[in-house]
């Protein structure tokens, strides 16, 4: 293995060593801890861009990373650095190194004694997402998957003292984990269906696309990958836990729901592209959730009037345009995209926190004027703002641009008239409600008359300004910049698309008239209803889009809750008779099914009475006599002793077929079992016969008769000539025995090496029994004294 190929898992898991450092030491280091959170994020922003140029220098060799985590269930912890990967990975960790500082600014405000879990959590969400933009495994992408949802639900509810921050970061946790379950499932189906969770593997390898398209398990796994992908990234109808996520402190919500872990849905959407593409159902279902996002969020972020809740909501818009982009094929388009809405959302959100931090408000009527107050901070939201409305000369007006001309020239659309001019007018009015979001921000926090909040502002400091500044810079650079054609090839290189071929200028040609009539009609449109932003407010609150879904999953919440209480109410009432009852027909039950499911038949043995001894026939009599003995005992002793007898006539037949290893074994248990059912029985009080009705007796000599003729049909089984023939298990145990484990006491080889775990569950079993019982009896012996 090079050098090359150790920098990987190094990028991926020294996030998580810094992490576990910062927990045990923060509260020591107080907030200087924050350096460690930077130093993390540069060194996995240098090692990421060092493979990106080695990479690119090299003739695009794509380093990669294996390690046999579980052969045996196929599954590999495989790192690969692709182009699309490393770019993903150099967007986590540079917004980290600019969360990093902003936090040295924004830290005075959490009590000393958090400091160190706030940076833990906030490097251990890092590593996990450097994990998902670099794995190479469905399993391992799934773990790091899981690891992005706990840690932001530790960074949500960081004000946890608050009724908000804890319901926000519940919600938040119970979509994702939702949606991280169904996914785990599509991963199972689709290595159960191509024999492979290598995700590289699965996307060039035709013959198993072609597998797994053939398979009836396609589409369940397709349909599962989507709904994580929706939850993780808040798509519609499962976008309304990204705003009541903005209760996290600033620094979280920048780094969780402006630039990383919301685009991972759509990150994997990317990654599962060229696995999934050919089904009839790809387009049309992210088109359909993507194109409704992209317009509901925009549409909801105009009457929002917390600044947080705005580009919230505004950030849900971006992610279904991302995702409308791959239900198009549209690949080339997902890095440029990305990185715009990064760049301009995360200037925005670090502008959010600063006025907040100054005012101690996000309610945009309790702010106005702030321009005079901190001129700074007017600009760099100026910047960034004029970004997001997609204005020239900023990064925002390219992608913006790049998107209208791939609508007007998909193929997908081209062939479809009517729906591509439907999606063409949606994206237009959703950016002209984006545009107006801007000037809305711009305007009501820092033009207009000086708001009684603003009294008091003070400048920030270099660590909170610094970071949106560099955002806001890059915003104004790549516009810019884009005339050169080294942009246009950058942006290409990052694409998620091999041969990707975006166009991207800040001066159109007249061949590319086209999406420059739309800019200027999404212009024109964002001026209107920002003009007549009382009038569109007013009608938004008659007419609002989806504004239950809250309230739809909370009565879920509520629904599972009474089912489970009602559950429980009649299910679970107490009765022994009956849990044990339930436990028997679902045994009986799944018995059934497997039978008619396998079609199982059985081929009796010759059994011949005149070849078994004596003895045990007759210790077969004394079983029967004994077991009835136990039923029909008037006494819970005499049912005790008959059970006893029971137990130690089937270890006299261990004697009869010669097995003294068993029959010790089994002499053992029946004693201490005895032992401890007479000591129960010494603090039992009386024994009072059950007075059932006859419905209730015949019940319970149904379930028995069921469970015996179960039972019996087993042993029938078990004792056939196909079974034997076929599935010798005792011959397998023999021969391994001595070949494999290297004894010759078969019995004492199954229980010591083959069933070593189960033996020591049993061992642990039995002493947490015998310590409850001693600390009972010690705690009734204390009651009497």
């Amino acid at each position: 293995m090079s050098d090359l190929e150790h920098v990987l898992p190094a990028i991926v898991f020294l996030p998580f060593v810094v992490a576990i450092f910062t927990l045990l030491v923060g509260r020591l280091i107080g907030r200087q801890a924050g350096w460690l959170m930077v130093l993390s994020s540069v060194t996995a922003f240098a090692g990421s861009l060092w493979l990106f140029i080695h990479q690119q220098v090299h003739d695009r060799v794509v380093p990669v990373f294996t390690f046999a985590w579980l052969p045996d269930l196929n599954i590999h912890l495989n790192l690969r650095a692709d182009p699309f990967g490393l770019f993903f990975a150099m967007l986590i960790a540079g917004i980290g190194v600019l969360v990093g500082i902003y936090s040295l600014g924004y830290i005075p405000r959490l009590a000393t004694g958090r400091i160190g879990r706030y940076y833990a959590a906030l490097i251990g969400f890092m590593g996990s997402m450097l994990g998902i933009a670099l794995a190479d495994d469905l399993f391992l992408l799934f773990v790091f998957w899981e690891v992005t949802s706990i840690t932001s639900f530790l960074l949500i509810g960081f004000w946890y003292e608050q009724d908000k921050a804890r319901k926000g970061a519940l919600t938040a946790l119970q979509i994702t984990a939702l949606g991280g379950l169904a996914m785990m499932a599509g991963f199972v189906l689709v290595g159960e269906a191509t024999g492979t969770y290598q995700i590289s593997m699965l996307a060039s390898q035709e013959v198993l696309r072609q597998q797994l398209a053939d398979s009836p398990l396609f589409m369940p796994a397709l349909l599962l990958v989507f709904v994580g992908a929706f939850t993780k990234s808040a798509q519609v109808p499962f976008h309304f836990w990204l705003p009541n996520a903005m209760v996290a402190p600033t620094p979280v919500s920048t780094y969780l729901h402006a630039a990383t872990m919301v685009k991972a849905g759509v990150f994997l959407i990317g990654r599962m592209l060229p696995i999934f593409n050919q089904s009839a159902c790809w387009s049309p279902i992210l088109i359909t959730v993507g194109l409704l996002t992209f317009f509901v969020g925009a549409y909801q972020a105009f009457r929002e009037n917390d600044l947080k809740g705005m580009l919230a909501r505004t950030t849900i818009s971006t992610l279904g345009l991302v995702m409308m982009i791959y239900g198009l094929n549209a690949a080339s388009q997902d890095a440029l995209q990305i990185f715009n809405h990064a760049a301009y959302k995360g200037a925005l959100f670090l502008v959010v926190g600063i006025v907040e931090h100054a005012t101690h408000t996000r309610d945009i009527r309790n702010l106005g004027g702030l321009r005079k107050k901190m001129p700074t901070v007017f600009v760099l939201c100026l910047l960034s703002g004029l970004s997001m409305a997609g204005l020239p000369p900023f990064f925002g007006f390219i992608a913006k641009e790049a998107l209208y001309a791939e609508l007007l020239h998909n193929v997908f659309l081209h062939n479809r008239p009517f729906l591509q001019w439907f999606v063409i007018g949606t994206c237009v009015l959703a950016n002209a409600f984006i545009f107006a979001v801007s000037f809305r921000l711009i305007f009501g926090v820092f033009l207009g008359p000086l708001s009684d909040k603003a009294q008091d502002v003070h400048p920030p400091c270099a660590f909170l300004w610094i970071p949106p500044a560099i955002l806001a810079v890059v915003t104004v650079a790549v516009g810019i910049s884009s005339a050169w054609p080294s942009t246009q090839n950058l942006m290409n290189m990052l694409s998620s698309e091999v041969h990707a071929e975006v166009h991207v200028s800040l001066f159109p040609s007249v061949d590319h008239l086209g999406p420059l009539i739309l800019s200027c009609c999404t212009i024109g449109i964002g001026i209107l209803i920002f003009k007549a932003r009382g009038v569109v407010g007013q009608a938004q609150r008659q007419f609002d889009l989806l504004p239950a879904m809250q309230t739809v999953w909370d009565g879920f919440l509520n629904g599972v809750t009474w089912f489970a209480e009602c559950f429980v109410h009649h299910w679970q009432n107490g009765s022994m008779r009956w849990y044990f009852s339930a436990i028997l027909l679902f045994f009986v039950g799944l018995s059934i099914l497997a039978i008619s499911y396998f079609r199982l038949s059985f081929d009796l043995v010759p059994i011949s009475l005149s070849q078994m001894p004596w003895s045990g026939l007759s210790l077969c009599v004394l079983l029967v006599i004994t077991v009835v003995t136990v039923v029909v005992a008037q006494t819970r002793l005499g049912a005790a002793i008959a059970l006893t007898a029971t137990g130690f006539l089937v270890a006299l037949i261990f004697v009869v077929y010669r097995s003294p290893d068993i029959l010790l074994t089994q002499i053992l248990i029946e004693s201490v079992s005895t032992i401890f059912i007479l000591l129960i029985l010494f603090y039992m009080p009386s024994f009072k016969k059950d007075r059932l009705r006859p419905a209730q007796k015949m019940l319970n000599l149904g379930i028995s008769c069921a469970v015996g003729v179960t039972m019996f049909i087993f042993v029938l089984f078990a004792t056939s000539l196909p079974f034997r023939e076929t599935e010798n298990l005792a011959g397998e145990y023999l021969s391994r025995a001595f070949h494999g484990a290297g004894g010759q006491n078969a019995v004492n080889v199954i229980i010591v090496d083959f069933r070593a775990v189960d033996t020591m569950g049993e061992i642990t079993v039995l002493v947490v029994v015998g310590l409850c019982i001693f600390g009972l009896l010690r705690t009734r012996r204390r009651m009497q004294l």
